[in-house]
């Protein structure tokens, strides 16, 4: 876009500030790969640069902590506000509505702590959240470990088991099913004691 002054042409950047000074690009950039590594992880059925509600929460959580006050408010109040309308998602290829989630962030996490941020500009408020999410340019999965209390593998170790337990599964760690669950005898019609089943007596 140009905005004529006088015998002057201007170009705008698409990243201008509501607030009339430029947000940096390379700093656009990064907070878009920032999001896109978190989409990725978290909505793999999703195109890397269409950023899902899902991938959002798992962001503000892990770069703006676990206050349950800003994570309902950044779900409910920015995400719905820059969000593709038709996709439900948000398009990290276009960095002016990127620009102005991170300035709609700061609005809101400002109001969501009006002691701390009481007398803080929200340009401040933005950097410092640029800052958090930068920090976690690498998001990482975690994994699930295993317990050290408890006897966790006495559960899941067939070969452990004992008694009743132990006789519902075969070596191999396969359930025998109702004939490990209960004793199963024959019973063909004779009668008590006779001992003739399988001869032509």
């Amino acid at each position: 876009m140009l905005a004529k002054t006088g015998c002057f042409s201007l170009e705008l950047s698409n990243t201008q500030r509501i607030d009339g000074k430029m947000a940096s690009g390379s700093e656009i950039d990064d907070v878009c790969e920032v999001f896109r590594n978190f989409n990725i992880l978290n909505s793999k059925d999703k195109p890397p640069n269409k950023m899902t509600s899902k991938a959002w929460g798992k962001m503000v959580q892990d770069c703006l902590g676990k206050d349950t006050t800003i994570r309902q408010r950044m779900d409910s109040s920015v995400f719905p506000y820059v969000q593709d309308k038709t996709t439900k998602t948000l398009d990290l290829t276009d960095k002016a509505k990127v620009d102005k989630v991170l300035d709609k962030m700061a609005e809101v996490y400002k109001e969501c702590k009006p002691k701390e941020e009481k007398d803080t500009p929200v340009a401040e408020v933005r950097q410092k959240l640029v800052k958090r999410i930068l920090d976690k340019k690498n998001p990482e999965v975690h994994a699930t470990k295993i317990s050290k209390t408890g006897n966790v593998s006495g559960l899941t170790d067939t070969s452990k088991y004992t008694g009743a337990h132990k006789e519902r599964f075969d070596e191999s760690g396969k359930g025998k099913g109702i004939d490990g669950r209960e004793y199963r005898f024959e019973d063909k019609g004779y009668v008590t004691g006779y001992k003739g089943d399988g001869t032509k007596q």
